[in-house]
């Protein structure tokens, strides 16, 4: 008789009276108020466990009055919060983002660059941007209920575009070094070529996030200096071009 089991305070409760053959109708709320209306709307304010009551009358069928109960959980609701350090920004240096929400059990962090992530525990993230630039940070904190709160707030990033690739790597497996990537700051694209001593490209990416495992076709290639190049377009339009060597070690 009621479109859902749960809500968070203040809640306005729809009662949808689903009763066949009911002529008179009187819903007690569970808060001490009542209703004689068919379709009542009520609104709950305090976070508890009510008991809602309906009794349909019609003394015109064999059962006269019939009555159902229906239970509707109230709890309070998130509150959304978090800080952020540094602040003022540090240049090339990720954003640390510290939840302090409470009543809330599952979180979903945007960082308003268009990353986003969800957890759910009030452990601080860390985020890095890829720009210059004041972003609108939001936290959407959600309770057990599903009820939601939200929180925005500016956050500042200073970066100066910086590039750099390491000259070797061990793609040994260890968890350790097993692959090169393009590392920097400020990247917003690129085309990464490595060639081996005969001028075949054995790795391409546009992706900064994605390395070189030290595989040509799914076969590892041996010890020996890869070359490679480098074009790069910066957060602030200007462009680089880098060449070097690459050595795989095993």
């Amino acid at each position: 008789m009621q479109t859902a089991s749960f809500g968070c305070a203040p809640y306005n409760a729809v009662f949808i009276n689903n009763t066949i053959a009911g002529e008179t109708y009187f819903w007690d709320f569970g808060d001490g108020t009542t209703s004689t209306l068919e379709n009542p709307i009520h609104l709950y304010t305090v976070p508890k466990m009510y008991t809602i009551t309906l009794i349909a009358a019609n003394i015109g069928t064999c059962n006269k009055k019939d009555t159902t109960t229906f239970q509707l959980t109230i709890s309070s609701p998130p509150v959304a919060d978090f800080n952020f350090s540094p602040n003022p920004p540090k240049e090339n240096t990720p954003v640390n983002f510290f939840n302090s929400s409470t009543n809330a059990v599952w979180f979903v962090w945007q960082y308003g660059d268009g990353d986003s992530l969800a957890v759910n525990n009030t452990n601080s993230v860390q985020h890095s941007y890829n720009q210059t630039k004041v972003f609108t940070a939001c936290l959407y904190a959600f309770n057990k209920s599903g009820c939601p709160d939200t929180v925005c707030r500016a956050v500042a990033a200073r970066i100066l575009p910086l590039l750099d690739v390491s000259n070797a790597f061990t793609p040994n497996n260890d968890g350790a070094n097993d692959k090169v990537y393009v590392r920097g700051f400020g990247i917003v694209k690129m085309l990464w070529r490595i060639y081996d001593r005969w001028g075949i490209v054995v790795f391409e990416t546009t992706d900064r996030n994605q390395g070189w495992d030290g595989k040509y076709k799914g076969t590892l290639q041996p010890m020996e200096v890869y070359h490679y190049t480098l074009d790069v377009i910066y957060s602030d339009d200007s462009a680089i071009k880098k060449q070097g060597d690459i050595t795989i070690i095993r």
